[in-house]
């Protein structure tokens, strides 16, 4: 399968391996993407108590304390599989709303994942890989990532992805990139919206897993359930507005506050220790390109 998952301690790192059609999104990777990502609403909350290693991988109980997605090679993803493109054009149109109907469903399983997800982009990723990196909700991005949406100048437009995109680069800057296809530099992503952090050139302190590792880092160091609140916290803010996000905000922060979780972190701050999830040790890091350098399930 083009897809890896393996647990490292208490975040899943999603791998698409598929490196000969330079991580393209056809089919079979969609429809995991979307599995994985809808999957893991319905696992068990991780519990404070559940110690470094959880069941969270392939098939495991609980959801990760945080995801990471990456790809396998200098490309991150070079779009909608052209080859299923090319025999889309030639069906009729309800295949093709059906089509993009499901890819559009994986975006949406990615952003809707109760779990943070941090995606690594290493090098250049196009139309729907954009689109890809969009649906996380952080982007750290290495100097050799560049973005365009080169959809026009095949003919098709950025349909599935515009949502995406839009609420991170506003619709402005879409207009400029969708109508022009120009390139987007890893600089001017970072400007626009499209990158959170971008780290410099090298394997050392600043590179690009080094910022990673400490994004996740931080991650780690919050609640499980808090992450996961805020994730919808945040969605239901905008969704409603200002005005009518009142209620919302009061009930999500009284609920955040009688969880057990909440209660054990107040505890540990008022006896001066680190919440009970926080680990001495950094995270260990992302598995490499053959997934066999760290405990993993596949």
């Amino acid at each position: 399968m083009p897809i890896r998952q393996d647990a490292v301690g208490r975040v899943l790192v999603v791998t698409i391996d598929n490196p000969r059609i330079k991580n393209a999104l056809d089919k079979a990777t969609i429809d995991e993407l979307r599995q994985i990502f809808e999957g893991i609403a319905f696992r068990d909350q991780l519990p404070t108590d559940v110690g470094s290693n959880p069941a969270i991988g392939l098939d495991g109980r609980y959801r990760p304390h945080a995801i990471v997605l990456q790809t396998v090679g200098d490309v991150f993803c070079a779009g909608a599989h052209l080859g299923e493109m090319k025999t889309l054009g030639e069906a009729d149109y309800q295949v093709n709303v059906a089509a993009a109907m499901d890819m559009g469903g994986m975006f949406r399983a990615v952003r809707n994942c109760p779990v943070p997800v941090v995606v690594r982009v290493q090098g250049p990723a196009f139309g729907g890989g954009v689109g890809l990196v969009a649906a996380c909700d952080i982007v750290v991005a290495g100097p050799k990532a560049k973005f365009a949406f080169t959809e026009v100048r095949l003919g098709i437009v950025p349909g599935v992805i515009s949502p995406l995109v839009m609420d991170r680069i506003g619709q402005a800057a879409a207009r400029t990139y969708f109508l022009t296809g120009d390139t987007i530099e890893a600089e001017e992503a970072l400007g626009l919206g499209l990158v959170d952090r971008l780290a410099s050139g090298g394997e050392g302190p600043g590179g690009l897993d080094d910022v990673l590792n400490a994004t996740v880092d931080s991650l780690l160091k919050g609640g499980a359930g808090a992450l996961s609140l805020c994730k919808s916290l945040l969605e239901g803010t905008q969704s409603l507005g200002y005005i009518r996000s009142g209620e919302l905000c009061a009930r999500m922060i009284a609920e955040a506050r009688t969880k057990p979780e909440a209660q054990a972190a107040l505890a540990s701050f008022f006896a001066k220790e680190m919440a009970p999830w926080v680990e001495d040790d950094p995270w260990a890091g992302v598995p490499g390109p053959s997934g066999n350098n760290k405990e993993g399930n596949e």
